[in-house]
């Protein structure tokens, strides 16, 4: 159980819990506390925060407020721009399962107990969303589905609807409400959380991407960096946070998102007694650890999420650093994945 507490999640999970709490007059802050969390926390998007803790909020949000749907109303205030920096990259994939395969890739980064896999057959995606830890999850599980379905209506436009919605949870006391936000077939009481599509779907173009765009993207990248009075240092770490899982974080590409030269960000980093490849397996490192401990994923998973080329890439790289394989500290840790 002490290795499912370790989970986090960040803060942004939070976003429009305290408006949604105040409209149905709920304080939220007292929630949080109830939780074992800090008032206001919302307010620190990038803080971790102990993932059983938010599922906890959500529940007794649901609860305080009357409203089996809570989860389903919180996720109605975000939108695609509620990913942050990632939607930029994810709108400029030329197919829209090449903006899903960003995104995906991306989310475990910020919730590490989310996971999201793709089962193909034949013409048939499945997408299924889980968060395998302990304790009442249901409002967190529509958020999820929510959001993917809200992504994928973005990609594909207003009238696209899904195959099927399969959801967990029982039926909620005001059907209409979902039938309106997730499409009319909605399977309840279902053996997984997911989302089932056409396969045609994920080869479409991505009709929001628009190359002309791109220097802004990077622009806003280099941004959200944070305020310049930030060492290279903590900036080189903010952008690899982002973009960790995609698969670009060379040092060039690090540093055309911070709007300088990789000879500049090499002399910047040496000024601050550190290196980019120092940073990339301090960043690296960080994720792979807490995944491991978690036993959720299996390494396979792992190393896309680290954006390794596979699992032998990975476990060369984590016995290089820890004198050891993956699969022996996870033995040595008592960690199997679920």
């Amino acid at each position: 159980m002490s290795h499912v507490r370790s989970l986090t999640v960040r803060a942004a999970a939070l976003t429009g819990l305290g408006a949604l709490c105040r409209s149905y007059g709920v304080e939220a802050a007292q929630l949080l506390r109830q939780a074992g969390l800090p008032p206001g926390i919302e307010q620190e998007p990038d803080r971790r925060i102990p993932v059983l803790a938010v599922n906890q909020v959500f529940e007794l949000a649901a609860s305080a407020c009357n409203r089996d749907d809570f989860g389903l109303r919180i996720s109605e205030l975000r939108g695609f721009s509620n990913l942050g920096p990632i939607s930029l990259i994810a709108r400029d994939e030329p197919t829209i399962g090449g903006a899903l395969a960003v995104i995906e890739a991306y989310l475990p980064l910020h919730n590490d107990a989310l996971v999201v896999t793709r089962e193909t057959f034949g013409d048939i995606v499945v997408l299924r969303s889980s968060i395998p830890v302990p304790g009442q999850k249901t409002q967190a599980l529509d958020i999820a589905i929510a959001m993917q379905h809200r992504i994928l209506r973005h990609l594909a436009g207003p009238l696209w609807q899904p195959e099927e919605v399969r959801l967990t949870r029982s039926a909620p006391i005001e059907p209409a409400r979902f039938r309106q936000a997730l499409g009319p077939r909605i399977r309840y009481d279902a053996d997984f959380d997911g989302i089932v599509i056409r396969r045609a779907l994920l080869d479409r173009p991505n009709p929001l991407a628009e190359t002309a765009l791109q220097p802004y993207a990077a622009q806003m990248l280099r941004l959200t960096a944070g305020p310049s009075g930030l060492s290279m240092t903590d900036k080189v770490r903010r952008v690899l946070a982002m973009l960790l899982s995609s698969g670009r974080c060379t040092a060039e590409y690090v540093a055309g998102q911070l709007g300088i030269s990789r000879r500049t960000l090499t002399r910047e980093l040496a000024d601050e007694g550190t290196r980019f490849l120092a940073l990339l397996d301090e960043a690296r490192d960080d994720v792979a650890l807490r995944q491991m401990a978690a036993g959720i994923r299996n390494l396979g998973e792992i190393s896309e999420l680290l954006g390794f080329s596979g699992p032998a890439a990975f476990s060369m790289w984590f016995r290089k650093r820890h004198g050891m394989s993956p699969r022996a500290w996870r033995n040595q840790a008592g960690r199997e994945p679920v």
